[in-house]
C-alpha cells in the first residue's frame, strides 16, 4: 500500500509542472531483495525533476565621484628631493593614487605668479599677477580663478596659506574662507585640519611654505632645505589624517604639488630647468593605485583637472588640460 501511494504522489508531482520528460528517468530499479532498502523519496525525485532557479543578479556597480578637491601646494619642493626615507606621506599618497614622471611650472616660476597660473590654467601674461610680493594696491588677478566656477555654481571655497602674497588671487566673491594662520606649514596644516573637518569645502586649497624658506635662506638640497621638506612631509600627514577620519576621503581629490624648483639659493635666476620642476600627485575617486603619469604635466592643468573631478566646465580661455577622466 505503502508503495501506491509513493509512485501516486511521483505522478501528481510530474503532472503538476515537472519539466522533465517521464522517459528520461529510464528503467525503474530492480526490485531490492533486501529487506531494509527503501524507496526513493518524493523530496529526492523533486530534486531531479524540478528545474535549478534562476542565478542572483550581480550586485550593481557603485561608481564613486570626486563630491569636493583639496590641493595642497608646498612652496619651493623639488621633485627629485622626495624618497621614501625623508617623505614617507608622499610615497604613500604616489603608491595610494597616480604620480606625474615630469611636471613643469610656468617660465616665471615665483610664487605669486605660478601659483596664480595653478588655480586659473592660464600663463603669467594673461592672469596679470606679475610681481612677487603683497601689494593691497595692485588689486586681484584679471581672470577667473578656480575658485570663481565653483563659487558660481554654489560650491563652499576655501583658502589657508602661509604667505599673504596669495591673497591677490582669491578674487573678492569667490573665496567663502580665507585664512593665514601662519607662515611654518604647523600651524597651517593644523588649521587646515580642522577646518576640513568642520567645514568639508567643496574647494580647498593649501600652501606650505617651509621649503621655499629654507631654500632661500641655506640653499636648496642643503640639510636645512632636507629638514624642511621633512616638516612639509609631516604637515601633509596631518592634513591626508584629517581627510581620512572624515569620512569624506573616497569622494575627496587631494592634488600635491608647488609652484617651483630651485637651486642655489634662488628659483627664478636664469631660468634653470631645476626651477620649473615640480611634483604632482594625485589621489581619489577614478585614480588608478601607483599609476605613473606619462607625458609633461603643467602646472595649469591642475586648475583643468580639478574642474573637471568637480564637473565644472573649463574656464574661458584657459590652456590647461584635464590630465585624469572623470566619470559622472
Amino acid at each position: 500500500m505503502g508503495s501506491r501511494r509513493t509512485l501516486a504522489s511521483i505522478g501528481a508531482l510530474v503532472l503538476a509542472g515537472a519539466i522533465l520528460d517521464l522517459a528520461t528517468l529510464g528503467d525503474p530499479p530492480a526490485q531490492s531483495t533486501d529487506d531494509t532498502a527503501t524507496e526513493p523519496t518524493v523530496a529526492a525525485i523533486v530534486a531531479v525533476v524540478s528545474p535549478a532557479p534562476p542565478a542572483p543578479a550581480p550586485p550593481p556597480v557603485v561608481h564613486v565621484v570626486p563630491r569636493r578637491v583639496v590641493i595642497i601646494s608646498e612652496d619651493g619642493l623639488r621633485p627629485d628631493v622626495l624618497s621614501a626615507e625623508l617623505t614617507p606621506r608622499h610615497f604613500a599618497l604616489m603608491a595610494q593614487g597616480a604620480s606625474a614622471i615630469l611636471a613643469e611650472t610656468i617660465p616665471e616660476s615665483d610664487t605669486l605668479p605660478s601659483h596664480a597660473s595653478m588655480l586659473s590654467g592660464v600663463g603669467a601674461i594673461a592672469h596679470g599677477l606679475s610681481w612677487n610680493s603683497y601689494k593691497a594696491d595692485r588689486g586681484f588677478i584679471h581672470v577667473p580663478t578656480i575658485f570663481s566656477m565653483a563659487h558660481a555654481h554654489g560650491m563652499s571655497t576655501a583658502m589657508i596659506v602661509g604667505k599673504p602674497k596669495l591673497r591677490h588671487i582669491a578674487s573678492p566673491g569667490t573665496v567663502d574662507h580665507f585664512e593665514r594662520p601662519s607662515y611654518l606649514c604647523n600651524g597651517v596644516a593644523k588649521r587646515a585640519a580642522e577646518y576640513f573637518t568642520a567645514s568639508s569645502p567643496d574647494l580647498l586649497f593649501i600652501h606650505f611654505s617651509d621649503p621655499d624658506e629654507y631654500g632661500h635662506s641655506h640653499g636648496w638640497m642643503s640639510p636645512e632645505y632636507l629638514r624642511a621638506v621633512r616638516w612639509s612631509d609631516t604637515c601633509l600627514g596631518t592634513v591626508l589624517d584629517a581627510i581620512d577620519a572624515s569620512g569624506n576621503a573616497e569622494t575627496t581629490l587631494v592634488i600635491v604639488t608647488a609652484d617651483h624648483g630651485g637651486h642655489g639659493m634662488h628659483h627664478s635666476v636664469g631660468h634653470e630647468m631645476v626651477d620649473r620642476e615640480i611634483p604632482w600627485i594625485v589621489r581619489g575617486p577614478d585614480v588608478g593605485h601607483g599609476v605613473k603619469i606619462g607625458g609633461t604635466i603643467e602646472t595649469v592643468d591642475t586648475a583643468a583637472t580639478t574642474l573637471a573631478a568637480l564637473g565644472l566646465p573649463a574656464l574661458p580661455h584657459m590652456t590647461g588640460e584635464a590630465r585624469l577622466t572623470f566619470t559622472r
